[in-house]
């Protein structure tokens, strides 16, 4: 049995006396305990209460409701406590049926051993407490599904946002490039220096002829500078010269 759990163990049973020894042995081993002295009365008990109980023990010939009864009802309040059903060997059909309904864990034969059913709730406890482990880990891997998928759907949308982003980018280059090549094609670099040369009064036309013959001849001398070195021959002079 865990410290970290606070167990209280809810005891019917319709003789007081029974009742206290009971509790005695509840708080021998750590654990707090209520007592009632019918099933209808722990049951609107069981309604009211802050927390559920972790374990019941009740005893089966009671007025009014009987234990197999009230544990069965005790089942819809509360389904994860602990039921014990403490009876004679008289109640053998008693203890099938609830048995068979699921309505108990584990029933108590009288008269009982202080030493074995200390240990017996003992084990009860435990069994209750695997019970509320189970519950905090499915809800914490329902948290953590939960969690994951929303991150998951927030990563879809980013990629898509993106991905939108990127083929943007692309039919924008796209449309540069085109823009690009077709002005290569179109414009006439040596006409467009021209005309500005000449719109500057920078050049008269017999000094831009002049410029025109200087470059031919720079170029020709760089040929044939090439051609040397790789083995080929030209003209010492350019044709036409």
């Amino acid at each position: 049995m865990s410290e970290q759990f606070d167990h209280t163990v809810l005891i019917v049973d319709d003789e007081e006396q029974i009742g206290k020894a009971l509790g005695r042995l509840i708080k021998g081993v750590g654990a707090k305990y209520v007592y009632m002295p019918s099933g209808r009365e722990a049951l609107d008990w069981m309604k009211t209460a802050a927390k559920p109980f972790s374990l019941i023990l009740s005893d089966q010939r009671m007025p009014g409701i009987p234990g197999a009864v009230f544990l069965e009802k005790a089942k819809e309040i509360s389904p994860d406590t602990i039921r014990f059903l403490i009876t004679g060997y008289a109640d053998v059909d008693a203890v099938t049926e609830a048995v068979n309904k699921g309505s108990i864990h584990r029933y108590i034969s009288k008269p009982w051993d202080n030493k074995v059913l200390a240990e017996t709730v003992k084990a009860g406890l435990e069994q209750y407490e695997l019970i509320m482990e189970n519950h905090r880990l499915f809800a914490l891997a329902k948290e953590q599904n939960a969690k994951l998928y929303a991150l998951n759907t927030d990563l879809k949308k980013s990629a898509a946002v993106h991905q939108k982003a990127i083929l943007q980018k692309d039919r924008q280059i796209e449309e540069l490039n085109a823009r690009l090549e077709k002005g290569f094609e179109n414009r006439n670099y040596i006409n467009e220096i021209e005309t500005l040369l000449k719109q500057k009064d920078m050049m008269e036309e017999a000094k831009l002829n002049s410029l025109y013959g200087a470059i031919i001849t720079e170029l020709f001398e760089q040929f044939q500078e090439i051609a040397t070195r790789n083995g080929f021959e030209m003209p010492e002079s350019i044709p036409g010269e």
